[in-house]
């Protein structure tokens, strides 16, 4: 849903940018134009707003997501008769050279673009009741109560996998094996370095279980430990403060008022000095 999200606030961005070149002295529009390109552009500007707080929302209901894509589809469509306007011969510049030829070349332009001129105009007035459609059903079904709500509480979905039994698992061993020599192997100094290990895979292929099973051979082996789960959207404060509760004593993360930064300075003062235990 994010990239959606993304997706529509980016299309919108640059539908604000041409509705804000086209209201400029370059383009000769008729009164009546100007006011519904006006019109447009203020109703972007609110939506664009809008979209904003959207993407801070976790998990939006099927219904922000209907009008999400709504408001994309007319960021497309706004898009594309501007384009269309301003590749039109109406759409050009109006400087225009002195003297005859160049009242010539006005009369002409006179003769061949009122036409254009005229479609444009009914074009603009189009989306402009698809503008005012869009935002009467954003109050009309009340999505901006969506932002209002605070957050649904959800459960991380990798949660289970925290208290898999290993007599459920079924081909781990290899995986689990492969993975603790990747991390142990080589000489003790290097084996003491800091090493990293990705775990790629489509959801649902038991990774998070897989990289609790090596947590727990290879606790016993470091002088204090962690396993936190981080979500798409991380709380870094309450990562911080899970990794402190499980290398140290309940007590040292009870003070609610530490920032991050206090938070991983204290992490930090705290894994001074700690080693890895060598079984060899």
């Amino acid at each position: 849903m994010e990239a959606i999200v993304c997706a529509t606030h980016g299309a919108m961005g640059s539908v604000l940018r041409k509705l804000g070149a086209l209201l400029s002295d370059e383009y000769k529009l008729l009164r009546s134009v100007k006011g519904d390109v006006m019109f447009l552009k203020a109703e972007l500007e609110s939506m664009h707003a809008f979209l904003k707080m959207m993407s801070e929302v976790e998990d939006p209901d099927e219904l922000s997501k209907c009008w999400i894509k709504e408001v994309r589809e007319l960021s497309y469509n706004i898009e594309y008769g501007i384009d269309s306007f301003m590749l039109s011969p109406c759409g050009e510049s109006s400087r225009k050279p002195r003297g005859f030829k160049g009242r010539l070349s006005r009369c002409m332009d006179i003769m061949t673009n009122s036409k254009t001129r005229h479609c444009i105009a009914k074009k603009i007035k189009v989306l402009k009741q698809d503008a005012i459609e869009v935002s009467s059903r954003r109050a009309r079904y009340k999505v901006d109560d969506v932002v209002s709500k605070p957050s649904r509480i959800s459960i991380d979905p990798r949660l289970p996998a925290f208290f898999t039994e290993m007599t459920r698992l079924a081909g781990i061993d290899g995986p689990k094996d492969k993975l603790i020599k990747l991390l142990t192997e080589g000489e003790v100094a290097i084996a003491q370095q800091l090493k990293v290990v990705s775990i790629v895979g489509i959801g649902g292929l038991g990774k998070t279980t897989l990289a609790n099973q090596v947590y727990q051979k290879l606790e016993g082996q470091f002088e204090c430990q962690a396993f936190v789960s981080v979500s798409q959207k991380p709380d870094l404060k309450r990562i911080l403060r899970n990794i402190l509760s499980q290398i140290c004593c309940q007590e040292r993360v009870s003070n609610e008022e530490w920032d991050e930064q206090q938070l991983i300075n204290t992490i930090r003062q705290f894994l001074k000095h700690k080693v890895l235990h060598s079984n060899r």
